[in-house]
């Protein structure tokens, strides 16, 4: 057991990859740890252990932790309970010490069963030596907090006041990690360069069967990534990771943030995010198992590497048409279309703006998805459909029965409509007898719908959109609802395995509320950058232990569940 207390104590060292170490004002901050305090992680687990039916969680971590650090039963006495923790990585010259902090009111006291037991040994200056796995560990007292490194000499240039270090971190987090690009050594970041560019240079190398053509262009490209990777290190500022359990509210979250030095490009490119809009706000319908939206500008960069990627498929698509054996006058009308196509998705590029979404609704009877994105010339587009189902039934009469152009216009949009038997009896269930698909083109947009309700719901995503343009929107979002997707699983599942365990999932999150289950991506601008947050809701959290069952302290040890025997 008093192995853990050496696990605690380099997780503050390696938890702490950041923020404080030397008092020179030489030294750079490269990365910065924060965790919010015991107290706060105390009233964590309490919150997670009356979450998920475990009311004695955080009353059995505490009891594990007092036995790791005092073997004699003395408890946390001089470990101050308040105030948050942290650990830095700094850089002075070619050195790079690390140095955590824990707050402290007698450290001798926190670690009084460690001294009795001769594990930690005091060598002189008030430092303590305590032997780990990998090397010791030394600590020190000064003031109110215990100072940890893996060296004695870092430990002789400490700040009076830690925590101011740490910043806002432990307000807005539990766990923190921030590290600082702008502050990495330049020696350092050549290194690193060096070894990307060997690494790609080695991956770049001409395949066996690819065309000098080909090979070029995926060169170029490749070589256009290293120069945005190279003009990342030096305009990038700062990136965060961090987590956080919101009590209040009842999720925890991950949020992973970027940020850019002011006035340099990549902050610029952020800023736009700010201003992010779009026309298809639509498919945003809160019953939904599954809504994604994204919208934004494509920078220049992006876009001459979009071009780029167009141009290869261009390529190839025309070189496998070559080998179709096809008929000299149907290999021109194929060619044609498609140049014509890659001319639509080459001219949505070039307008550098990007607004797309989708839904998907889930019952245990019933599924379906709507796709659409914004398109530079809906008209050319439909010209094209024309063209290929002209060509389709040409060849396949029979194919006349089941595509119906024009089927209807809804809202300006055009509903072309493809239906297909569904041969496999389970399909039909939710699917029905005929699986059909609509495909909706307007002047500036392009739909694609299919399941049991697709022009209904399609129907329902264009009017919405319509009653909301040019709605302000963050770049990305991605909503999932658990329970209608365990629901839809738990009835149409042919392993009998995976309907038990979507079942019971189901059971579950009825029993909780069944609303408060959603899985949250987002992307969202901050000053000079953006921030990725993927954010689960208290149903979710509630569920999952009781899906895959994990070892959970309690008053019987590690695993016991409350009110059963520890084993023997």
């Amino acid at each position: 057991m008093k192995k853990m207390l050496l696990a605690m104590l380099a997780a503050v060292v390696l938890l702490g990859l950041c923020g404080i170490c030397s008092a020179q004002d030489s030294a750079q901050t490269i990365v910065t740890v924060a965790f919010s305090g015991y107290d706060e992680l105390k009233a964590n687990l309490d919150f997670l252990g009356k979450l998920i039916g475990r009311p004695d969680l955080a009353q059995g971590a505490e009891g594990m932790l007092k036995i790791a650090l005092m073997p004699q039963g003395e408890g946390l006495a001089g470990l101050d309970t308040k105030r948050p923790w942290g650990a830095v990585v700094q850089s002075q010259g070619p050195q790079f010490p690390i140095v955590g902090f824990v707050p402290v009111s007698d450290l001798k006291k926190l670690l009084g069963g460690l001294i009795k037991s001769g594990l930690a040994k005091d060598i002189g200056g008030g430092v303590l030596q305590i032997p780990t796995a990998a090397q010791p560990a030394y600590v020190q007292q000064k003031g109110g907090w215990a100072f940890v490194s893996i060296t004695p000499e870092a430990l002789k240039q400490t700040p009076a006041d830690p925590a101011a270090l740490l910043g806002d971190l432990p307000k807005n987090y539990d766990l923190a990690v921030r590290a600082s690009i702008k502050n990495l050594p330049e020696p350092l970041r050549q290194q690193f360069l060096a070894g990307l560019q060997m690494g790609v240079q080695m991956a770049a190398r001409r395949r066996p069967d690819e065309s000098e053509d080909a090979y070029a262009l995926r060169s170029r490209m490749t070589q256009h990534s290293i120069e945005q990777v190279v003009a990342l290190t030096k305009e990038l500022d700062e990136v965060l990771l961090g987590w956080k359990i919101n009590r209040q509210g009842g999720t925890t979250y991950i949020d992973v943030t970027v940020t850019a030095r002011p006035g340099t490009k990549a902050a610029a490119q952020f800023a736009q995010l700010s201003q992010t809009k779009t026309n298809l706000a639509g498919f945003d319908i809160p019953e939904a198992a599954v809504t994604a939206n994204w919208a934004g500008t494509i920078g220049d960069a992006e876009a001459a590497q979009l071009k780029g990627y167009l141009s290869n498929i261009r390529a190839k698509a025309t070189a496998g048409l070559k080998q179709q054996n096809l008929g000299e006058a149907e290999l021109k009308t194929a060619t044609l279309m498609l140049g014509d196509f890659m001319d639509v998705v080459q001219k949505t590029i070039e307008n550098k703006k990007a607004d797309a979404g989708a839904v998907l609704l889930l019952k245990p009877d019933a599924a379906t998805l709507v796709a659409g994105s914004l398109v530079a010339d809906g008209a050319k587009l439909q010209k094209i459909v024309q063209q290929l189902a002209a060509e389709a039934t040409a060849n396949e009469p029979d194919v006349a029965k089941l595509v119906k152009l024009d089927a209807e216009i809804h809202q300006d949009v055009h509903f072309h409509t493809v239906s297909v038997p569904v041969p496999d009896p389970e399909a039909v269930k939710f699917l029905g007898p005929m699986a059909k698909v609509v495909l909706g083109i307007s002047d500036q947009a392009v739909y694609v719908a299919g399941g049991r309700d697709a022009a209904k719901t399609l129907k329902q995503v264009i009017d919405q959109s319509k009653a909301q343009p040019a709605k302000p929107v963050v770049p990305l979002k991605i909503v999932v609802a658990a329970t209608p997707i365990a629901e839809f699983v738990a009835a149409v599942a042919r392993k009998d395995q995976v309907k038990q365990i979507a079942a019971q999932m189901a059971v579950l999150l009825k029993q909780s509320s069944g609303r408060a289950d959603h899985l949250t991506l987002t992307v969202s601008p901050v000053p000079n950058g953006s921030r990725t947050r993927i954010e689960v809701e208290q149903d979710l959290l509630r569920v999952l232990p009781a899906l895959a069952p994990m070892p959970l302290p309690g008053p019987g040890g590690p695993g016991v569940p409350p009110g059963a025997a520890p084993p023997r």
